[in-house]
């Protein structure tokens, strides 16, 4: 009898102490720094009258994710809530704060990506999220995320290369078959990307540079100017071809040394499965239409036809 005296107790000093204080704050945002101890956060969290008792908090804690580690960032606290529900929030980052839509779309460089997350997100620092992103050029998966509004740069980096892991993963047959590394998918799909819009020509263009590939002819293509100079075709100079980098490639055979852009998964589906032809050359008129032709002499047809 004493036993379930006893049993009863403690749970209602449990229950007593997981229900929010009177003192839980309205619209509080509360900063877990990185690394912070589990007992740290309590005492935080204490301190700003979200929780009764920083020993009850710890419990719940543990129990809920099994282990001590609190995830860092920041918590919106507008109603109250028992201490087990923000155990279970701060063990498992759910932060509650607004998120903010933002759309990455294929053939952005890292450096258009993080320009593009600062237009919606103003406080996000695109400068350390290019230093720490620059090398992985390619393997940032476009797409529309959702990121808070002090999403760090790690955050949005470590998010983009694990969708792009998981993107790939999903095709991994089709890139095991084609029988080329995933470097060089990935670099030619990126070409490809900025060639083309549509699947039909994407799929023809990939063709065409895998055959010059093949034959050890030079790709001479345009898109790695943008990512040397931001200039689109119709910009670049006399200068800028006869710039000596291994990113150009009317001088230097074979792929660029890494993606130029971060391509999509259409883009690096169709570049596995280009269309086959004997066409080594193509272009794009006004309106944006390709042509193609297997021969040098096709191609300045196709140039006297549809440029001049």
């Amino acid at each position: 009898m004493v036993a379930v005296v006893v049993i009863v107790s403690i749970m209602f000093v449990c229950i007593m102490f997981s229900i929010a204080p009177d003192t839980f704050p309205k619209h509080m945002v509360v900063s877990i720094p990185k690394g912070m101890y589990l007992s740290q956060a309590a005492r935080i969290l204490h301190t700003n009258g979200i929780i009764k008792s920083e020993f009850i908090f710890k419990v719940y804690a543990v129990l809920t994710s099994g282990h001590r580690q609190i995830q860092s960032g920041d918590y919106l606290f507008d109603k109250p809530e028992s201490a087990l529900r923000i155990a279970y929030r701060t063990t498992h980052g759910v932060q509650n704060l607004p998120k903010i839509s933002v759309t990455l779309y294929e053939g952005m460089t890292v450096k258009d990506m993080g320009i593009q997350i600062k237009k919606n997100i103003p406080d996000f620092d695109n400068i350390t999220f290019y230093n720490i992103a620059k090398s992985s050029e390619g393997y940032l998966f476009p797409d529309t995320y959702f990121f808070y509004e002090n999403v760090t740069p790690q955050q949005v980096f470590d998010l983009l290369t694990s969708n792009f892991d998981r993107k790939i993963k999903s095709i991994s047959v089709e890139l095991k078959s084609f029988g080329k590394s995933i470097s060089d998918i990935v670099t030619m799909a990126s070409l490809v990307e900025r060639e083309a819009t549509s699947s039909l020509d994407r799929r023809l263009i990939a063709g065409v540079l895998w055959n010059r590939i093949s034959i050890d002819m030079p790709l001479q293509v345009d898109p790695p100017f943008y990512y040397l100079f931001g200039k689109g075709s119709l910009e670049l100079t006399l200068k800028d071809l006869a710039t000596d980098s291994p990113y150009n490639l009317y001088k230097h055979k074979g792929l660029t040394p890494t993606p130029i852009n971060n391509p999509g998964l259409s883009a690096i589906l169709d570049t596995v499965n280009p269309t086959k032809s004997n066409y080594l050359f193509f272009l794009s008129d006004s309106h944006g239409v390709m042509h193609y032709a297997a021969t040098n002499d096709g191609h300045v047809a196709n140039k006297i036809k549809y440029l001049q």
